[in-house]
């Protein structure tokens, strides 16, 4: 579901995305995976120099799509990236398998309500 478009964020505010390239090291790695079957359930798991900091899990309705589950997965990531208040230089890479999201995330046609809520964080943790 879109957002209304008076809650849409001003066109130069609007979130940088890029997709990771081999020649970069980022301080920080995360994983993310979402998936939809009789279990439902996301996960995002957070490196820090090669070693798991930390693991999440998280139960979903039946009703969420798998698209919806890789998005709540890289939200609930990025949130605890947040919560972590660890200088990382900037930089940071996400790593998903979901092109949907990556494609929604950098369209900026698109204001699904999860889309602009990991853009709102990434914009967050830029400045």
């Amino acid at each position: 579901m879109p957002l209304p478009v008076h809650e849409w964020p001003h066109p130069a505010l609007q979130a940088t995305i890029t997709e990771t390239n081999e020649a970069t090291t980022y301080p920080i790695e995360i994983y993310t995976d979402g998936s939809k079957d009789a279990s439902t359930v996301g996960a995002g798991v957070i490196y820090r120099n090669k070693q798991m900091i930390m693991q999440y899990r998280y139960k979903l309705r039946s009703y969420c799509s798998n698209n919806q589950a890789e998005q709540i997965a890289i939200l609930k990531a990025l949130e605890q990236l947040q919560e972590m208040d660890a200088p990382i230089g900037g930089r940071a890479a996400i790593y998903t398998d979901s092109r949907v999201t990556i494609d929604s995330l950098k369209n900026h046609d698109i204001h699904g309500f999860l889309v602009e809520k990991i853009r709102n964080i990434i914009r967050h943790l830029a400045t």
